[in-house]
């Protein structure tokens, strides 16, 4: 247990706030990995400000744990405690064209509830795991959609100077699975403009990246995604596959036989069996290529 002051936690209670001590990580991330930590589950927003200077003026670190799917943490104990903020009613507000989404929102969700007011665009979207927040954070993408061109502006808290900031897309950055918020950044929410698009088009769309994904992707296990990103013009995955690295494992984690950049944890792996896998497989194709693969996950170390 992190946070010892027992006033400031039955005032974060007061809140509406949840202090949870010695969690494990493994059961908040898609991964099934991860040490155990401390966290604070906040559900009115309001409470986000006294909570961060409250930590802060107690010298406790502090990070952000949305839905845990592109996140691989380490096993050893967190000496930080980790927010999470939870979604609440009126996660979607529609004015024509555009929509504002609390950024705990799920992603899959919000694709869907918009394609139901003829609302499209983000349709590649719908089976990218975690929440919106997280997905403005990586400038997720698939099947040729990326969340960044559908972004009008961004509300954020600044870890930095505890403030709430608007943000318009233009002051924001979004490249290849990147974005340039700050680490210490919370999205709180984001406003999309979206294609007027009818449904039953948008349900054809949202059906075939659901079939293409169910047939090349380990959607039944633990994973976290793509591991690494793809080098200019080529794919990570072609190349672990053309060295014959599929099914290859490092104990409980293994390289997916349905994509070969996914690892999936089958058997009880852990965070260490999953970085010495990666080690194994930057090796070979750097040995092979030449190439320097660059993380697509995002790795938590104390």
């Amino acid at each position: 247990m992190i946070l010892a002051d027992s006033q400031f936690v039955k005032q974060i209670e007061a809140w509406g706030g949840r202090y949870l001590a010695d969690q494990p990580l493994s059961e908040y991330t898609s991964l099934g990995v991860g040490g155990p930590a401390d966290l604070l589950v906040l559900k009115q927003m309001d409470a986000l400000e006294p909570v961060v200077e409250g930590l802060r003026r107690r010298g406790i670190a502090w990070g952000l744990l949305g839905g845990g799917t592109n996140v691989l943490p380490v096993d050893e104990p967190f000496r930080k405690i980790f927010l999470k903020l939870a979604p609440g009613s009126g996660d979607l507000v529609f004015n024509g064209r555009t929509v504002r989404i609390s950024a705990a929102a799920s992603l899959g969700r919000t694709v869907m509830e918009c394609a139901k007011r003829n609302l499209g665009g983000m349709e590649g979207l719908v089976g990218v795991p975690g929440s919106v927040g997280g997905a403005l954070r990586m400038n997720a993408g698939a099947y040729g959609t990326q969340i960044g061109p559908l972004v009008r502006s961004v509300t954020i808290f600044r870890g930095s100077t505890g403030r709430r900031e608007e943000l318009s897309a233009d002051a924001i950055g979004f490249t290849y699975r990147h974005s340039s918020f700050a680490p210490d950044d919370i999205m709180l929410s984001v406003t999309l403009e979206l294609i007027e698009k009818p449904f039953r088009d948008i349900l054809e769309l949202v059906k075939g990246c659901n079939e293409k994904r169910r047939r090349s992707q380990p959607v039944k296990e633990k994973s976290a995604g793509c591991i690494f990103k793809n080098p200019p013009g080529l794919s990570t995955g072609k190349l672990i596959d053309d060295l014959g690295m599929k099914g290859m494992r490092a104990g409980g984690a293994v390289i997916s036989e349905r994509h070969a950049n996914f690892i999936v944890n089958r058997d009880g792996a852990t965070a260490a069996d999953i970085f010495r896998l990666m080690e194994i497989v930057r090796e070979r194709i750097y040995q092979a290529y030449g190439i320097e693969l660059e993380e697509e996950v995002i790795v938590w170390r104390n």
